[in-house]
């Protein structure tokens, strides 16, 4: 068992949660897009009958550009300016994520409490995890996540020792720079 890890979730680590959660899905959005774009081409290619060919392929290809730059400045204004917003917002309504928090860990299961309540997550039921220099995701969806934030860990190995564990667990995942 390694030592009990005291900390209090601030705003900024939350908004370094929601950072890295978002990139996980970027690129998957920019082809989704594109492929929306693509598709909405062909169709409005469709509806002009395709008499003219050339005509028809430029507004396939116009609409496909268009989907693409779209999603690009999705990609561009999501971190700076609807992560911060969703950040400051989630962590005023949600009160427990300014209390102070207990984690540990063992072999099987990854332990915190705070004064509202207690989790017991087992490592071979979370579906992903994901971290970088500023915190740690431990899925337990797709969308849903706990977190913790890289300052709490006392030197890399603690770290380290998380990741292991998960590993060890057939739990899928990947460090990000």
């Amino acid at each position: 068992m390694i030592e009990k890890l005291i900390f209090t979730p601030s705003e900024e680590d939350l908004r370094a949660a929601y950072a890295l959660h978002m990139k996980q899905m970027g690129w998957k959005r920019l082809g989704y897009f594109i492929i929306f774009g693509l598709f909405v081409g062909v169709v409005m290619a469709a509806l002009g009958g395709f008499d003219n060919m050339n005509q028809a392929l430029g507004l396939i290809v116009g609409m496909t550009i268009w989907a693409g730059i779209v999603a690009l400045v999705m990609s561009m204004l999501i971190p700076i300016w609807w992560v911060p917003r969703h950040s400051r917002k989630i962590y005023k309504q949600q009160k427990d994520l300014r209390l102070e928090t207990t984690t540990w860990w063992d072999d099987e299961k990854l332990y915190s409490g705070n004064e509202q309540g207690h989790a017991h997550l087992t490592f071979a039921d979370m579906v992903k995890w994901q971290a970088n220099d500023k915190i740690v995701l431990l899925y337990r969806s797709d969308q849903l996540f706990n977190f913790l934030p890289a300052r709490i860990f006392k030197d890399p190995a603690h770290k380290d020792g998380l990741i292991r564990r998960l590993q060890d667990a057939g739990v899928p995942g990947e460090e990000k720079p």
